[in-house]
């Protein structure tokens, strides 16, 4: 029989990240969903968080933690996109995706992890796409930070796999 785990599904409100929770909802998980706006599945505890603000972050994470306990699970999913052909990027449209899809992926795994060291276990699922590692016309921006997804994970690996926490990153498309 599986253990029922603490789950926090960033960008959780539509798409890929609503169907996970969805997913593990339905295995018995307890799932906490973030979202800038809107609601994630039936039976997901919804905090708002945007994965760019910090301080909302600590306060959802504390609210998720206070009602369904330490975070075991986390699944990186919120992202932006701000496509467009290299000559014609804004540095904003390049800045805002990298806060979103990459340093926002940091400040959440800094946060969530802190929680994982104590209790000597963690899953850390990142959600790259498949335009990090093949690259796409007008997606520099997003391309770049699904790709830095990997180094994320692999470095993670090596920090806290000692310590039983495990990261991945799944590739869609």
């Amino acid at each position: 029989m599986q253990i029922a785990r603490t789950v926090l599904v960033t960008g959780g409100n539509r798409g890929i990240g609503y169907a996970i929770a969805q997913e593990l909802i339905a295995a018995g998980h307890k799932v906490a969903v973030t979202a800038r706006s809107g609601q994630g599945p039936e039976g997901a505890l919804s905090v708002v968080a945007d994965v760019t603000d910090a301080e909302s972050l600590d306060a959802a994470i504390k609210d998720v933690e206070g009602k369904l306990g330490p975070i075991e699970v986390l699944v990186a999913n919120a992202g932006i996109t701000k496509d467009t052909l290299l000559l014609r990027m804004s540095d904003e449209d390049f800045e805002s995706v990298v806060n979103t899809n990459l340093n926002g992926v940091f400040r959440v795994l800094k946060r969530v992890t802190k929680s994982m060291l104590k209790q000597k276990f963690g899953r850390v699922i990142l959600i790259g796409s498949v335009v990090g590692l093949l690259g796409s016309a007008g997606q520099v921006n997003y391309s770049a930070t699904k790709s830095a997804l990997v180094g994320i994970a692999r470095s993670v690996t090596r920090e806290l796999g000692s310590r039983n926490i495990t990261s991945n990153v799944v590739a869609p498309g």
